[in-house]
């Protein structure tokens, strides 16, 4: 939990923190994230999870079509170094505007990690009141 801030470097490669790489483990997956301006890192595990869930969705409907296609046919398998860098392909980092020198967050959260850069979260409204329907989720976990 906790946001971190990184930095891409020339390689599109950033660091993680000592306390995400004992949590994630070294075999990762990046992908897109379900909203726009967002990348997803998961735990192979997690991600296996996740594709599961997806392939029990109906193949005939557009939209898991294409559902498949961005999240997991745009994945890519990616490996902790011995220093602790991601390696995150170009095509992925342009999906968020993202490039070499740019400033990333990082939303750690169960088994995967939320990426954005820095000036898309600065800009993003997080003023929670407007989420429609959130004193029923609220009231649905018990808070």
């Amino acid at each position: 939990m906790g946001r971190e801030t990184k930095k891409i470097d020339a390689k599109g490669r950033f660091f993680l923190s000592t306390k995400l790489k004992e949590s994630m483990g070294k075999d990762l997956v990046v992908t897109n994230g379900l909203d726009v301006g967002y990348l997803c890192v998961y735990t192979q595990e997690e991600f296996d999870e996740f594709k599961k869930k997806i392939g029990m969705l109906d193949p005939f409907k557009k939209q898991v079509r294409l559902l498949t296609r961005v999240l997991i046919g745009e994945s890519e398998q990616v490996c902790v170094d011995s220093q602790g860098r991601i390696s995150v392909s170009s095509e992925l980092w342009d999906r968020i505007g993202a490039k070499p020198g740019c400033e990333i967050c990082l939303f750690p959260v169960d088994g995967k990690i939320d990426i954005c850069t820095k000036d898309h979260y600065d800009n993003e409204d997080h003023d929670l009141s407007e989420i429609e329907g959130l004193e029923t989720l609220y009231n649905g976990i018990g808070i």
